[in-house]
């Protein structure tokens, strides 16, 4: 490909002078570089990605669509739905637990993605990870069996460390060999990309490199957490590659960001502006407001002093970084987009979401 890219330029070049001398263009180098024009046609649209529809992450506990989520999926032609059925957590003696078990109000025509997240610190405990890979494998097939979901694909999302990284390692290849056929994939943060001799290699099919929660969530200078071209800009750059095939996740949510006294105090899930009454902020930034009296909203207590930054996922947002991997030499998959159990899902139509996959490289 390389070379005829060459060949072409040299051509071009060659064209070009004789146009500016006024000198005939002999006609066999013309028949020359229409072939080579033709030839280029035929391999880029060999090589050209075919657009898969988006997909979408479930996050909450109960599984039950609502009206806007059901259209949603329907007008982007959704074919499949990355469903959290449980997390791992450390229990009171520091032994890997399962909580917030996912339990179905309906049953899907979707294919079902099954997502299990894990504690980084497990790994930091764990004595038997092959003992904890045929737990988890054999709760994620319970659950499966339980809802006549046919699965091909799970994904592990852990955030592992230099520290846990064998452990986790292990317990993936352990989960790999007791799923038999079924592709596993996890989850990639930033600074996995980018350190990625320290980090290491997981050993899966495939990852889904997370872009969202990308900064510093609990410093209040901070100006949106979730997502930041800059702090992208900081991860990845034109040369950044990856050695396995990679899936792309970007948000389409928004939070709260309650601080009292100096600290994060709360996260309150899907609030904005619109929730709390206008007479009781008092605007301190661009987007953090100071509260002026005790009040509740969103199932959330806001004390006096409180302050609260109100951060989204604007589609402006969304191009800026999907315009920004075409430069980059990553490729994806797919897009999935995080997460469908948002209340507020007004802002990112159909026709939004589509054309923001359609830049993804």
């Amino acid at each position: 490909m390389q070379s005829i890219l060459k060949t072409l330029n040299k051509f071009l070049v060659h064209l070009f002078k004789c146009i500016s001398l006024n000198l005939n263009v002999d006609s066999t180098l013309a028949k020359q570089g229409t072939l080579l024009l033709l030839l280029l046609t035929f391999l880029f649209s060999c090589q050209s990605k075919k657009q898969v529809p988006v997909s979408f992450y479930y996050w909450k506990q109960t599984f039950e669509l609502t009206e806007e989520q059901q259209k949603l999926l329907k007008e982007t032609k959704t074919e499949r739905i990355y469903m959290k059925f449980f997390d791992v957590m450390l229990d009171e003696n520091n032994q890997p637990k399962p909580i917030s078990k996912i339990q179905f109000k309906e049953r899907t025509n979707l294919e079902v993605i099954p997502c299990v997240f894990i504690q980084n610190d497990v790994f930091s405990y764990a004595n038997d990870v092959h003992s904890l890979a045929k737990k988890i494998s054999h709760l994620i097939d319970e659950i499966a069996d339980h809802q006549f979901l046919k699965i091909e694909e799970i994904q592990i999302d852990c955030d592992w460390t230099k520290v846990t990284r064998d452990d986790y390692f292990a317990f993936l290849e352990e989960l790999k060999t007791l799923q038999g056929q079924t592709k596993l994939v996890c989850t990639i943060r930033l600074h996995q990309i980018k350190y990625q001799q320290s980090s290491g290699i997981p050993p899966v099919e495939k990852g889904l490199l997370m872009c969202y929660n990308m900064d510093d969530i609990e410093s209040i200078s901070t100006p949106n957490s979730i997502i930041s071209s800059k702090v992208l800009k900081q991860y990845v750059n034109e040369d950044t590659k990856y050695p396995i095939q990679l899936d792309l996740a970007l948000p389409i949510y928004q939070w709260g960001l309650i601080f009292r006294l100096g600290k994060l105090s709360v996260i309150s899930n899907d609030l904005s502006m619109q929730d709390l009454p206008t007479k009781s902020l008092s605007r301190v930034g661009e987007n953090t407001y100071k509260v002026k009296e005790d009040i509740v909203a969103n199932e959330t207590n806001f004390c006096k002093g409180d302050l609260i930054r109100f951060e989204t996922s604007p589609p402006k947002s969304l191009v800026q970084i999907a315009e920004y991997f075409k430069k980059t030499n990553l490729t994806f998959h797919q897009l999935i987009f995080y997460h469908l159990s948002q209340d507020h899902l007004n802002k990112y139509n159909a026709s939004t979401l589509s054309s923001i996959n359609r830049l993804i490289p």
